[in-house]
């Protein structure tokens, strides 16, 4: 899930176009400073700028915006827990339509917080995009629906959990110190060159907590929890094609995965079929 304080101050200025290529689909995204990535989409028949968030699980919509797409009432909810361990028990509703680098995406799942962001609308997530491959390009700043089948040399493996087709995160494996293999969340909303472990892979990786910085925060959906993160380094982060020397992580209290990362450091051009299960490293 995303927080408010990594976009607190930041204002989209420019609006997003969606264009149609001849050989793919491309759309502008927006790289804020903290890594974060902005995408235009069309919401039933509302337009809006959103985070591309790979491990926000489920489509979000905030504050005025949602509430601009008209009053609605649900008995529809999902009981999920954010990677801090917080439980969330969010409404559900379904998008008629919503329009994504040109493509139309019918009776997509979605919930709604009241929150307001200053230009951002919400979170555009997975799920709709099961059965479309697409393509972050760090170098050129696009998402994009590629015509042709992806296809490399360098694939990795990557694990789905869903609930009941309402919402979808993608996890992989990653080596810590080129010893120990752990599973991880892959997590564009937390932009970029971010590593969570688990607060128990201290003792694995023989780090003393007390020699670690300690930071303490407040969540944003229940200011009454209060999660601390330990923070240092390890050797290395590595996967079979890249590999981040000395990487500063933090350990996290109460985590519900081995560990949560971002996705730049993967690749720079990255492309996903989710439905095969592979991300393929294109650059």
């Amino acid at each position: 899930m995303f927080t408010q304080s990594f976009i607190k101050n930041t204002f989209i200025t420019a609006s997003l176009a969606i264009s149609s290529m001849a050989f793919a689909q491309k759309m502008p995204m927006s790289v804020l400073p903290s890594g974060h990535l902005i995408v235009g989409a069309e919401i039933d028949g509302k337009k809006g700028n959103f985070i591309f968030d790979t491990g926000g699980g489920i489509n979000l919509f905030l504050g005025n915006f949602s509430k601009e797409l008209g009053p609605k009432e649900t008995y529809n909810y999902l009981t999920a827990f954010r990677a801090t361990g917080e439980k969330m028990m969010i409404p559900l509703f379904k998008s008629k339509e919503i329009i994504f680098n040109g493509k139309k995406f019918k009776d997509i799942w979605y919930s709604t917080h009241n929150m307001e962001i200053k230009g951002i609308d919400g979170l555009i997530s997975l799920p709709m995009l099961y059965d479309t491959e697409f393509i972050i390009d760090y170098t050129t700043n696009e998402l994009i629906f590629p015509k042709e089948k992806l296809s490399s040399k360098k694939v990795m493996d990557i694990q789905l959990s869903t609930n009941a087709d309402q919402s979808m995160d993608i996890t992989t494996y990653v080596l810590l110190n080129n010893k120990y293999k752990i599973n991880v969340l892959l997590d564009s909303g937390s932009g970029k060159d971010s590593f969570w472990l688990s607060e128990h892979l201290m003792n694995t990786l023989d780090i003393k907590k007390e020699t670690l910085q300690v930071m303490e925060k407040k969540s944003e959906f229940n200011p009454d929890l209060t999660t601390k993160f330990y923070i240092g380094d390890i050797g290395s982060i590595s996967t079979p094609f890249t590999t981040v020397e000395k990487p500063k992580v933090a350990f996290v209290e109460g985590l519900i995965y081995e560990g949560k990362t971002s996705i730049n450091w993967l690749g720079k051009k990255l492309g996903f079929n989710l439905k095969e299960k592979k991300i393929y490293i294109l650059d």
